[in-house]
């Protein structure tokens, strides 16, 4: 009797700085791509998402192994009843597109599904990586942006109108109106990367900003935690490799701020998955 052959999906994570993907066994990452995302135009986008899955495909065919369907993670909100991306705050090229269908007819494939990225990086995250055993996890993600996801009873909260989109969002200065990922963007004078290499050489005023960020994050996640009481705090994202910059300064403003004495103790830990993480999560949503 002939063994049936193992069903892949391709994972497809789009970021605001780069966008990966990955040939995905159900358990294990068989092959990658990575590629500047184009901000120009949505035309070369689109191509240049096409070249980032065909290798994959094409290695695929090769080995004859059949391909299920294609998941999109893209750091974006999402009208969820239209499958349209509604504004992607670092891809401004993509708001009102309905990336999914525009993809499907390039490729020629039917199952194309898209999500959130902070959703995929938290649906792979607790399936596979750092959440397994828990149910109820909070997600945040920090790269070119900041987003977050909420996992409850193993399912990502949505909301009534699939309008849940993380810490980002919440204002941290209320005399001036000023959200966390925009004090993150003045802090890191919108490059990240930089900055931490100027804090590990020694640099007074970049150590403060990613102490002074840190802090901030800390009430933010504390905010968090006093409204939604999870198990488990899980940060991926680039600046996860910069971490040990701002984590302890997080964690101590976290324990300041959090009410409850036995809330106070839920653990903040990096994600296992690496950088495949919204890559792996996007492949989830077809397997």
């Amino acid at each position: 009797m002939t063994k049936p052959t193992k069903t892949h999906t391709i994972g497809v994570d789009i970021g605001g700085t780069k966008m990966s993907a990955v040939l995905f066994d159900g358990k294990n990452v068989v092959a990658d791509y990575l590629l500047a995302t184009p901000k120009d135009d949505l035309e070369h986008f689109m191509i240049m998402l096409k070249a980032l899955i065909e290798p994959l495909l094409d290695r695929a065919k090769k080995e004859k192994i059949p391909i299920k369907g294609v998941g999109v993670a893209v750091a974006a909100e999402l009208d969820y009843q239209e499958n349209r991306i509604v504004d992607a705050p670092n891809l401004p090229l993509l708001n009102g597109q309905k990336l999914s269908v525009n993809l499907a007819a390039r490729l020629g494939m039917a199952t194309i599904k898209m999500d959130n990225d902070a959703h995929c990086f938290l649906t792979a995250e607790a399936k596979l990586g750092a959440g397994q055993r828990h149910h109820n996890i909070l997600g945040v993600i920090i790269g070119t942006g900041i987003g977050g996801a909420w996992l409850l009873n193993d399912k990502i909260y949505l909301g009534s109108h699939g309008g849940s989109i993380g810490p980002g969002w919440l204002v941290i200065d209320y005399k001036e109106g000023i959200r966390l990922e925009e004090a993150y963007h003045k802090l890191a004078q919108n490059n990240p990367a930089t900055l931490a290499e100027e804090a590990y050489r020694g640099d007074i005023l970049a150590e403060k900003s990613y102490q002074e960020f840190g802090h901030y994050l800390g009430i933010t996640l504390a905010n968090a935690v006093n409204l939604l009481d999870p198990e488990l705090i899980i940060i991926g994202g680039g600046a996860v490799e910069s971490s040990d910059l701002f984590i302890s300064t997080t964690k101590r403003a976290m324990r300041q701020y959090i009410k409850n004495p036995e809330t106070k103790k839920v653990r903040i830990v990096k994600g296992k998955l690496g950088a495949n993480a919204g890559a792996i999560g996007a492949a989830l949503l077809v397997s």
